[in-house]
């Protein structure tokens, strides 16, 4: 079991360490080895965890459909601040294509425990 104080320590390293998402087109299952998303769409964009509680992190932003224009979103993925190590991988069914219009939230919650 980690403790209270290493919890703490794991999620200010966490905190300041991955500021970066990704999204992409890829809808594969995660492979543990994986270093970046199947297919990413676009730039890296910023994102500033939240703590919520005491072991659980919470990175959330939001995506325009105009920088998107006409793709299906179907995995997310959390960086490092360089956008080169991925923390996390999430796939899913995907959603799209998107239009000029769609503004899509994610919140992506990693619990150390």
């Amino acid at each position: 079991m980690i403790t209270r104080e290493g919890r703490a320590k794991i999620m200010d390293n966490m905190k300041s360490t991955f500021t970066k998402y990704k999204v992409g087109s890829g809808g594969d299952s995660t492979n543990p080895n994986a270093g970046d998303l199947d297919s990413p769409l676009g730039s890296v964009g910023s994102v500033s965890p939240t703590a919520v509680g005491i072991s659980t992190l919470e990175f959330n932003f939001s995506i325009n459909g105009s920088d998107f224009l006409g793709h299906t979103i179907k995995e997310v993925g959390i960086f490092d601040s360089a956008g080169t190590e991925m923390l996390i991988r999430t796939n899913y069914d995907g959603f799209g294509p998107l239009t000029s219009t769609d503004v899509v939230q994610f919140i992506i919650t990693v619990e150390v425990d």
